[in-house]
């Protein structure tokens, strides 16, 4: 599993379609709020990155209400442990796959968090 497939992120304008306990990319995207509080606890993301990042999941899936499956996933990822396409393996595993240092695979989320925190300055009351 290569690390660099599973980090991209576009935040685009929602289908209207609801994101559900079966949508892949939900959960995923939970999965990577859980990898970024697990980054953020190691010190390798600012401490407020999976506040900012749950923001741009929002504005991508509109807010959701928590539901087992993808509160599963968001554990995991705050476990370091990494679901990709229904294939998991821990944070240390996929960087040493990539021949990378764990605060490598964890610098990958910055843009994602960088979009989210822009998306959220564009929300705040003008």
């Amino acid at each position: 599993m290569k690390w660099t497939s599973s980090l991209f992120f576009a935040f685009a304008a929602s289908t209207g379609a609801l994101a559900q306990d079966s949508n892949r990319d939900y959960l995923e995207h939970r999965n990577d709020l859980g990898i970024i509080a697990y980054c953020s606890s190691k010190g390798m993301l600012p401490d407020d990155s999976a506040h900012y990042f749950a923001i741009g999941i929002d504005t991508l899936f509109g807010k959701q209400s928590s539901t087992p499956k993808g509160d599963l996933h968001e554990k995991k990822g705050r476990d370091g442990i990494v679901h990709l396409d229904g294939d998991e393996q821990t944070l240390a595993e996929l960087a040493a796959d990539n021949n990378v240092p764990v605060s490598e695979v964890c610098d990958q989320y910055k843009l994602k968090i960088k979009l989210s925190r822009i998306i959220a300055k564009g929300k705040k009351p003008q």
